[in-house]
């Protein structure tokens, strides 16, 4: 696997992308400390989330509809992450995909855990708002686990901060191969130059 990465990385500068696990951490913390912390994903998550009821809603099924919102914001971040890894070969992009996928569990996890309150403001650009507007409210009675709202909230809030410490992790192993790899590289061009010389 290191093998793998440290060609995918050849030649990419790892100094350019450190600053953006600082960056992470900070907003990994934010969800530690609060579960209804906010992020810069948030508004990606959201936009995925209501595209995702519109391309269902050609199902003509209200619970693939309902249910297309979630799966819409869960699928995107992976499909973004898989085609960086597999197609672009670029692992650190991956790794923040799956920060990004986490996110996206966590604020799924806070609006399942909502189903009974519904306290938390709904937003929809497809109409008025009422209590059968709240997705997961509407799933799982539809499955008779509405009581199971706090369990499935949190299970998925802690999926969501579990992807979000792996996601941290592989991006500093990356990082750290990259950097191995530039150093290498850089000692290597000075035996050249001095075997010349």
């Amino acid at each position: 696997m290191r093998e793998w990465v440290a060609e995918c990385v050849r030649g990419r500068l790892w100094w350019v992308r450190a600053p953006l696990l600082p960056i992470l951490l900070w907003i990994l913390g934010g969800y530690v400390r609060d579960p209804l912390h906010a992020s810069m994903f948030d508004g990606a998550n959201f936009a995925f989330h209501e595209m995702g009821h519109a391309a269902f809603s050609w199902f003509g099924s209200q619970i693939l509809t309902t249910a297309g919102g979630t799966i819409f914001q869960l699928v995107i971040p992976l499909a973004a992450g898989a085609y960086l890894l597999h197609e672009q070969r670029d692992p650190f992009g991956a790794a923040v995909c799956l920060f990004w996928l986490g996110t996206s569990l966590f604020g799924a996890g806070a609006y399942a855990a909502d189903a009974r309150a519904q306290a938390l403001p709904l937003v929809s650009p497809f109409g008025p708002v009422d209590p059968l507007s709240h997705d997961w409210t509407v799933m799982l009675m539809r499955y008779g686990i509405l009581s199971r709202d706090q369990a499935i909230g949190a299970a998925l809030r802690h999926s969501g901060v579990l992807a979000m410490v792996a996601s941290v992790a592989a991006s500093a192993w990356v990082l750290r191969v990259m950097a191995v790899g530039a150093g290498s590289a850089a000692s290597t061009v000075k035996k050249e130059e001095a075997g010349r010389g």
